[in-house]
């Protein structure tokens, strides 16, 4: 229950904090305490009340909000974070997580040699991730037609759903699209080719 009319935002949709939101339950303060991502990267926080703001962007930094809207900033660490909310972060979902597997030139069945870790590391994840939802993405480099390219992406993405379904995965939980040329990783002229664009995007969430 929120007892002050703090705002907490995240300056941009690329930061990709997690935030471990603390409101007062008829204890001030509210708490916000900044938490790094699973690759060690921090995003940021501005935390806004009344007048005042405040950008959190270090990890294990926090916020507190009193009743009369100061905001008062301090420094915790993890052993700190994991002593007093363990239970709690304990019993939030897997942070999303996105793996890209390469395919060769022209094929939606063909990986790339160096998408052999990639697929390894892929079934470890989804050997433990609970009850996992799955957005499969295909994509083509900028060689062919629009149309040939929407064929072939939606194949790999195709391709991909039918490995996942293979490893266990239950097909209602894994959904497919393609973008075909749209959306190359490396932007180059039309018509050239691109390895790191022939590919297949997978979001575990």
């Amino acid at each position: 229950m929120k007892t002050t009319n703090a705002e907490y935002r995240l300056p941009t949709a690329a930061a990709f904090a997690l935030l471990l939101c603390l409101f007062g339950c008829g204890t001030p303060p509210d708490r916000i305490t900044l938490l790094p991502n699973a690759d060690g990267s921090v995003g940021n926080v501005i935390v806004q009340s009344g007048g005042k703001r405040q950008v959190i962007d270090k990890a294990y930094t926090r916020a507190d909000v009193t009743k009369s809207g100061a905001i008062e900033q301090a420094s915790d660490d993890q052993a700190t974070v994991q002593a007093h909310y363990g239970d709690l972060l304990a019993a939030q979902p897997p942070r999303p997580r996105t793996f890209t597997i390469n395919f060769v030139f022209d094929s939606a069945t063909q990986l790339a040699p160096e998408s052999a870790a990639t697929v390894a590391e892929l079934k470890k994840v989804l050997a433990t991730w609970p009850a996992p939802h799955l957005t499969v993405v295909g994509h083509a480099d900028l060689t062919g037609t629009q149309e040939f390219n929407d064929r072939l992406s939606l194949q790999r993405a195709q391709s991909v759903a039918a490995f996942l379904i293979r490893s266990g995965i239950p097909a209602q939980q894994i959904e497919i699209t393609a973008r075909g040329k749209r959306e190359p990783l490396v932007r180059t002229a039309d018509g050239v080719p691109n390895p790191a664009n022939r590919r297949a995007v997978i979001t575990i969430q």
